[in-house]
């Protein structure tokens, strides 16, 4: 790789990490502060039966809207970054591995991006519908559960990816003395972001969950000052 090349990886790098970090901030700032303005609670998260009521009494439509598209740009912005990073140490012994780290961790984006795109494909039309009174509430009600079963799972399976890539890119270039506490932080929060979502799987009520979306920032901050500040041959020393 010439030293444009690895130039232009990292900014791609640096940047998309952070981009991804503030969109997932703002995600959660628009999630705490925003839709409960409008009557949302946070016990609607497991009751996808008030969710859905409150979706329709409270004609939230374009409240709800709004939230699926600041998730689905916090993962459009974060597409790139885990190839962005396998190609920063793609000279390593360990290349291979970060090749199937980078895949993991590009699929977990894209199944997260397959959960806003169901949820705009199918709940607009029908509350609309069932708000006018031509499709009764409760085929919504039993509609709306099985996306939002679907969508849940689509979100904890891809956190599952992401928590195996960003753990495997973390411990793999914790050899490097110059990246070498940020690298095992970012390590450890890959645990934190596989093993939680997997608990939730089993365990539907567990809250901690809720919370993963800072881990995950916490992470792409991180990856971007690893990126940003990194040079050849610190990054794959």
């Amino acid at each position: 790789m010439t030293t444009s090349q690895f130039t232009q990886w990292r900014s791609i790098a640096w940047k998309s990490s952070a981009a991804a970090a503030a969109s997932i901030f703002l995600t959660s700032i628009y999630f705490a502060i925003i839709l409960p303005l409008f009557g949302f609670t946070f016990e609607m998260l497991d009751d996808h039966v008030a969710a859905i009521n409150w979706y329709v009494k409270a004609k939230a439509s374009g409240v709800f809207q709004g939230l699926m598209i600041c998730y689905f740009i916090s993962q459009l912005v974060l597409l790139p970054v885990p190839f962005a990073l396998h190609n920063l140490v793609s000279k390593t012994h360990n290349s291979v591995y970060s090749f199937y780290f980078a895949l993991l961790g590009t699929a977990g984006v894209i199944i997260a991006m397959a959960g806003p795109i169901f949820i705009f494909a199918n709940i607009p039309e029908l509350a609309n519908a069932a708000v006018k009174g031509m499709v009764p509430v409760d085929i919504l009600v039993m509609t709306g559960n099985m996306f939002a079963d679907l969508t849940k799972d689509f979100r904890l399976f891809s956190e599952i990816l992401l928590g195996i890539w960003l753990m495997g890119f973390g411990f793999m270039i914790s050899k490097s003395t110059a990246h070498k506490v940020k690298s095992l932080i970012i390590g450890v929060f890959g645990i934190t972001v596989f093993v939680i979502p997997a608990i939730k799987l089993a365990d539907p009520y567990m809250h901690s969950e809720d919370y993963i979306g800072l881990v995950l920032a916490g992470c792409f901050i991180l990856l971007s000052i690893v990126a940003y500040k990194s040079k050849p041959e610190e990054i794959i020393g």
